[in-house]
């Protein structure tokens, strides 16, 4: 993955592809740790959007990193609450 980030505007995508296809391969690591860590040694953790494709796997590693840190919501009821 750090490979095709440092091909930069070269990188033809799809990004989704290249995205999927890295996160099925992760062993011991969550998606979201992954992405963190990558992002970090990059220098991707923020900043500009780079150019096409790349920019694209960028922006879908950065929402990789960010989906772990949402609180689920507690939903209150469920079907024993249901009144008929």
């Amino acid at each position: 993955m750090q490979e095709t980030l440092n091909l930069g505007d070269a990188f033809p995508g799809p990004a989704e592809d290249i995205l999927l296809s890295w996160s099925l391969r992760l062993e011991d690591l969550t998606p979201e740790i992954a992405a963190r860590r990558l992002l970090a040694r990059t220098g991707h953790k923020s900043g500009p959007l780079p150019d096409g494709a790349c920019g694209r796997l960028v922006e879908l590693l950065r929402q990789a990193a960010l989906s772990g840190t949402e609180k689920p919501s507690r939903r209150r009821g469920g079907w024993r609450s249901r009144r008929n």
